[in-house]
């Protein structure tokens, strides 16, 4: 597994990784049950939500909650581009921590071992917090129409048990190698540019490691800069 440690700034870094296809980063249920069947209605949700991703013409539901619906379906999009790094670090044994030539490899990992501890507290309290909610939304479950409420929580509830078992799997469990990449280091000093000339060197770093939504992460993360 290749985890990037990108530069969004001259001395600021995210742990970032671009998965192919997110119905890798879920193992279909094998029991029933609650958490089977959670597990299962989250699988449903990511595929669903990947399909109206890719879509780019959607008929508006007639409805209030058809409407609700469909943006929670946006959202939950949004988020598992941000949590797919941690979803798939569950289920690796090693990974490759890709970083700029100009960081130690003590540094580097001091790095990303204190992105992944803010990772796994966030997650964890985030956890605890929407179980309750999820709970507290069980009654509009009996509502016609479509539960969004309880739509959206069990998404966040999943979501966020997976990120934070990926979190401390990657502090734990995982053997990381460190290897200093060039493209990485210019994307650093990109940060030195004005803002046209970084653009077009983010662009271009995303286009020599073959990651092509790696700029808009970057410049959607990236402090202001002059």
């Amino acid at each position: 597994m290749d985890v990037y440690l990108v530069p969004i700034g001259h001395d600021r870094y995210e742990c970032y990784y671009e998965a192919p296809e997110v119905e890798e980063t879920v193992e279909p249920a094998a029991a029933q049950g609650v958490f089977a069947r959670m597990r299962a209605r989250f699988h449903e949700q990511l595929r669903e939500a990947e399909r109206v991703r890719h879509q780019h013409a959607i008929e508006e539901p007639k409805t209030f909650l058809g409407r609700m619906h469909k943006r929670s379906l946006r959202w939950i999009a949004e988020r598992i581009a941000e949590q797919r790094l941690l979803w798939h670090l569950r289920k690796a044994d090693t990974a490759t921590l890709h970083t700029s030539a100009d960081l130690s490899s003590q540094e580097t990992d001091a790095i990303m071992r204190a992105s992944m501890k803010r990772d796994a507290d966030r997650h964890r309290n985030l956890l605890m917090l929407h179980s309750l909610f999820l709970i507290a939304s069980a009654p509009v479950a009996f509502v016609p129409g479509p539960n969004v409420l309880g739509y959206l929580f069990t998404f966040t509830v999943a979501g966020h048990f997976l990120a934070w078992r990926g979190a401390v799997r990657a502090l734990h469990d995982v053997a990381w190698t460190i290897a200093p990449n060039p493209a990485l280091t210019d994307l650093r000093r990109a940060f030195l540019l004005e803002a046209d000339a970084r653009h077009h060197l983010i662009q271009d770093v995303a286009h020599r490691l073959h990651m092509p939504r790696m700029a808009r992460f970057v410049e959607q993360m990236a402090a202001p800069t002059s």
